[in-house]
């Protein structure tokens, strides 16, 4: 009797042991892993977005989505603000894979991470490599536009006039493209201050130059502190003070070059406030746009707005 308690009770030992067993098994497939990637990259969370595509290339290295795997680790990367590393993503993806489908996108997306690193050469570089490889594909469409904000970042508004006027008609990007060619177009009319003549008006009066550039308050600064030193620099040498006026004569021209020096760097503040005025003005009609719209030759009214 005992020895028969005995077997069964290691039989049901035995038996829950290998449920358990075959329960912490996990079977990994290329679409469950590649899911997981897509589930944490939609999330924002690249970096673990990046481990499960890296885990996809360990576990199937000969997948046919092997490429997508590489690529979405170069966008993750780029997402995350990693530019240096999203470069070496995409070129790892154009050396194994260089007839890839992500081919263009892998180039406009190294053209961006130059962009973001200022290299704006060296972007716009990418940028027409893009174009090359798929012309009229959407990545070559959005090579062209970031070819344009290159220049406008680096405020050669001709040059940017000229290559948002280059975007595809056929582009969804067309209508902003144009918006942004004629603003480039009208950017000279913005209101600006001529710096030599605000050193030029404070050389002769203090403060007339922080008037010129409409820094009341500098203004009255400067010229109170320069009369001030001035008024000093009188009263002592016309009572025979002349160590005193000497020191008040060196302190003097430290205000009165600081005064003209200031008055220059205002006009350049000045002009480069009012260009970012017109610039977030421009943006501001860039997300919200009101148009007409043709659907099989019938006008219909359309509303934009870009979150």
């Amino acid at each position: 009797m005992a020895r028969t308690i005995l077997l069964i009770c290691l039989f049901l030992l035995l038996a829950g042991g290998a449920r358990a067993q075959e329960e912490g098994k996990r079977i990994i497939d290329e679409k469950a892993q590649m899911g997981l990637g897509d589930y944490f990259f939609a999330d924002g969370d690249y970096y673990r977005a990046i481990t499960e595509y890296q885990r996809f290339l360990f576990f199937f290295p000969a997948s046919l989505r092997a490429e997508e795997a590489r690529w979405k680790i170069a966008s993750s990367y780029f997402q995350g603000k990693k530019w240096d590393e999203a470069l070496s993503a995409a070129d790892e993806l154009l050396k194994r894979h260089p007839s890839s489908p992500w081919a263009a996108e892998a180039i406009l997306l190294k053209g961006r991470c130059w962009m973001e690193k200022k290299e704006f050469s060296q972007a716009r570089h990418h940028f027409t490599r893009a174009k090359e490889v798929s012309p009229g594909s959407p990545a070559a469409q959005e090579a062209q536009w970031q070819s344009a904000v290159s220049y406008l970042q680096e405020q050669r508004w001709k040059e940017a006039a000229a290559e948002f006027r280059r975007v595809d008609r056929e582009s969804k990007l067309y209508p902003r493209a144009e918006r942004w060619a004629q603003g480039m177009d009208r950017i000279e009319e913005v209101p600006q201050k001529s710096p030599v003549t605000a050193g030029v008006l404070a050389a002769v009066l203090p403060g007339a130059g922080h008037v010129y550039d409409e820094r009341y308050r500098d203004a009255g600064i400067a010229f109170v502190l320069n009369a001030a030193f001035i008024w000093g620099m009188v009263e002592a040498f016309e009572h025979k003070n002349y160590a005193v006026g000497g020191i008040l004569t060196f302190f003097e021209l430290g205000w009165y070059s600081g005064n003209i020096y200031s008055a220059i760097s205002g006009a350049h503040k000045y002009n480069q406030g009012k260009k970012k005025e017109y610039l977030d003005l421009l943006e501001k009609e860039d997300r919200f746009a009101v148009g007409i719209t043709f659907q099989d030759k019938q006008p219909f009214l359309s509303f934009r707005y870009v979150f």
